[in-house]
């Protein structure tokens, strides 16, 4: 079976992202959506901020234009029938996922993102995942103590 394009969007920009390790070689495509940047107003300061984490995944094509249609174009151009990426909960990924593979012949894989921290049960029916500072309250213990020992490995 041959490769698949991987799609990465802003919710999997991280250089080590288990659809990254799992794939190595795989083509790797974001794109800069412009309906989407308008619709939610993402400043010049967030775009700034996508475009050198996107620097870091190495091998990456970067696009401008509608998500959907530029991901089929490069699916025809490569010859490939499925398409990698990794979960979000931004509105209109599902509906993108199924756009995917209702107007292309690809199969779409949607790899479960690893979690920022490991929560006890329990935990997770607190957090709030409208506000930041809700969700900072729950994790930042974990969170930090996990960066503790990250710069301890360091």
């Amino acid at each position: 079976m041959s490769e698949p394009l991987i799609w990465i969007h802003g919710d999997c920009l991280d250089p080590r992202s288990p659809v990254l390790r799992r794939w190595p070689t795989a083509r790797r495509l974001f794109v800069f959506d412009d309906a989407i940047l308008d619709r939610y107003h993402v400043s010049f300061k967030r775009i700034v901020f996508l475009y050198e984490s996107l620097l870091e995944i190495e091998g990456i094509e970067i696009h401008q234009g509608s998500t959907v249609p530029v991901l089929l174009a490069a699916a025809a151009e490569a010859g490939a029938t499925r398409l990698v990426t990794l979960g979000s909960v931004a509105p209109g990924f599902r509906r993108m996922v199924r756009r995917l593979e209702t107007e292309g012949p690809l199969t779409v894989e949607v790899v479960p993102p690893e979690p920022f921290v490991a929560l006890s049960r329990g935990e997770d029916d607190r957090l709030d995942l409208k506000r930041f500072s809700r969700y900072w309250q729950v994790v930042k213990g974990r969170a930090l103590s996990l960066n503790r020992s990250l710069d301890e490995l360091i």
